[in-house]
């Protein structure tokens, strides 16, 4: 990964451009880290998201509520594994055919990643309906 930063100083002229480049070391494996419902809303549509902090960058979830959600309802519990993990149960609420998207933000208390965003997609269609895939 490359990134380019521009720096300012006092000295007139061109402003200096710094390349910075390495590799991006991963902090939390999340998995499926995008959720997608897809269905009827009379449809039981449920996904368990796995959340799992790597060794060298270990943080554990603050306690919270996850409100604020229109069309999801979120349930956070401990793996119970012996080691540190978590299954976040996302279940959809929405009663009306249509499209949504949510974000599920839980708070860690690292210092590298502070939030955890999870997104949610839904595309909810009447019961028997067909679906065009064209374009």
């Amino acid at each position: 990964m490359v990134k380019q930063v521009r720096v300012h100083t006092d000295q007139k002229g061109k402003p200096l451009v710094l390349k910075m480049s390495g590799n991006v070391e991963k902090i939390v494996m999340v998995d499926p880290n995008v959720v997608h419902f897809v269905g009827s809303p009379e449809d039981t549509l449920e996904t368990t998201v796995n959340i799992v902090p790597l060794k060298k960058y270990d943080f554990s979830l603050k306690d919270q509520p996850l409100a604020g959600m229109k069309n999801v309802a979120a349930v956070l519990k401990s793996s119970g594994s012996g080691k540190k993990s978590w299954q976040l149960v996302v279940t959809n609420t929405r009663k009306t055919v249509g499209r949504y998207y949510e974000v599920i933000t839980l708070k860690t208390d690292s210092l590298f990643q502070p939030e955890l965003k999870i997104r949610v997609f839904g595309n909810l269609t009447a019961k028997g309906s067909l679906q065009s895939t064209a374009p």
